[in-house]
């Protein structure tokens, strides 16, 4: 995780897919897609 952080500071997008919700805590932003639906979030609200 500390090589990914370090990544992005330099300006790398780091596109992470992971069911461990430790992992995703990491994420300075979290997408989910529950039932094909994308959300954006605490995935209460739909993304645009």
């Amino acid at each position: 995780m500390e090589l990914f952080k370090k990544l992005n500071e330099e300006g790398v997008t780091v596109v992470m897919i992971t069911h461990d919700p430790k992992i995703a805590a990491n994420a300075k932003r979290v997408i989910r897609i529950i039932d094909g639906v994308i959300y954006e979030g605490d995935g209460e609200e739909a993304a645009s």
